[in-house]
């Protein structure tokens, strides 16, 4: 039996919970002054690079291009949201699009 905890199952961390936020320490001390700055931007966005610069040289070449694929297409996600953003904050009618589409 693995120690992995599925993304999907509804145990655990899952990436589709709505409360994640609430339990993330980074996201509390950002949000704690009810503003985001350049900097600590620039400070999240150091440390995912960090995290996929120890991950890379552990996953063989499929991995890393699916991996690849599925970073590509949440970085279409993160933009379309920033383009878009008063229509995700609609979180009732959001998360009932989201499981109605099988997510």
């Amino acid at each position: 039996m693995s120690d992995r905890d599925g993304w999907f199952d509804g145990r655990g961390l899952d990436l589709l919970r709505e409360n994640f936020l609430d339990d993330h320490e980074g996201w509390k001390k950002y949000i704690e002054d009810s503003q985001i700055t350049a900097e600590e931007i620039l400070e999240q966005e150091n440390r995912i690079i960090s995290m996929l610069r120890d991950l890379e040289p552990t996953i063989d070449d499929d991995l890393h291009k699916r991996l690849t694929d599925v970073l590509l297409e949440y970085e279409v996600l993160v933009n379309m949201a920033l383009i878009h953003y008063p229509s995700v904050m609609d979180s009732e009618q959001y998360w009932s699009l989201s499981l109605s589409q099988g997510h």
